[in-house]
């Protein structure tokens, strides 16, 4: 599947060689305090084309994660994940965009494997520079649901060359079910907010992302990615750095989360991830 995602990429590009980006990213992550999980590794592959006002994308993450007995440091089954997803966005007119996306979930370990994520929403722009958005999002598992709600608002404003945007996320996350494998669920309902810094001069880009109070089975990135895993994130801090060619960027990106395995009943999880992206614009 992997290989036909991969080459679907490649073709498209190939297919439509304008207004279109191809990304590429490459991280690694390590775990403190986790039961089993020990460091792991990332790779992201993405392309996205413009058509008039409507936009498709289409990505592939795959993970792979080392594992150890916590006792007696036997290595454990890796942990392997691919996700897919798509999305589309049509832009009806200056003030009004809407958009639906999906991912597809594979793990050799999770009872989330082959779960499903639908989104549906929308953004509208209030006023020159101010714009509101609202997401629905419906996770389905084999043995539970996730509905999870979005609102944002954001406001974009220059001084000179710089160029700076903040955005404040609402989400509203809602477990339709009892058991996560044999885990069953204690908090079923979550209600997170966080806060987006994102400034860009000259091409120097630069971002700050943190987010505040208990989640789990969370949709990220606009519909393009959720955190599947029985984890409830607690703090959530992220830090991204680039410059922008006219042919293509360049991005490092770091971020830091914390948080309890649910299952295990671990507290104080922390997972931390480095990545580096490349995107081409043809």
């Amino acid at each position: 599947m992997k290989k036909i995602l991969v080459g679907s990429i490649v073709l498209s590009g190939l297919l439509y060689a304008q207004n279109t980006n191809i990304t590429y990213e490459y991280g690694v992550k390590d775990y403190s305090n986790s039961m089993t999980k020990i460091d792991g590794k990332v790779q992201n592959i993405g392309i996205s084309h413009k058509i008039s006002n409507h936009m498709i994308s289409l990505g592939y993450q795959g993970d792979n994660v080392d594992r150890q007995h916590s006792i007696t440091k036997a290595n454990l089954p890796s942990l392997d994940v691919e996700k897919y997803s798509a999305k589309y966005a049509y832009k009806i007119n200056d003030k009004t965009n809407l958009k639906v996306s999906y991912i597809k979930i594979t793990d050799n370990l999770a009872p989330t494997d082959q779960g499903k994520v639908y989104g549906l929403g929308g953004d509208y722009t209030i006023v020159k520079g101010l714009t509101a958005g609202l997401n629905i999002y419906k996770s389905d598992y084999e043995t539970f649901d996730v509905n999870q709600y979005d609102f944002t608002l954001s406001k974009g404003f220059k001084i000179d060359n710089l160029k700076l945007k903040t955005t404040v996320i609402a989400k509203k996350i809602d477990i339709d079910g009892i058991k996560y494998g044999g885990y069953t669920f204690k908090d079923k309902n979550y209600f997170t907010t966080g806060l987006k810094l994102g400034a860009n001069y000259n091409g120097y880009v630069a971002g700050l992302g943190v987010f505040f109070g208990k989640r789990a089975f969370t949709v990220l990135d606009d519909g393009v990615k959720v955190q599947h895993h029985a984890m409830e994130q607690d703090k959530t801090y992220m830090l991204s750095l680039g410059k922008r060619f006219k042919d293509f960027d360049i991005m490092a990106k770091y971020s830091f989360q914390n948080g309890k395995e649910l299952p295990e009943n671990r507290d104080d999880v922390d997972t931390k991830v480095v990545t580096l992206s490349l995107t081409y614009k043809f």
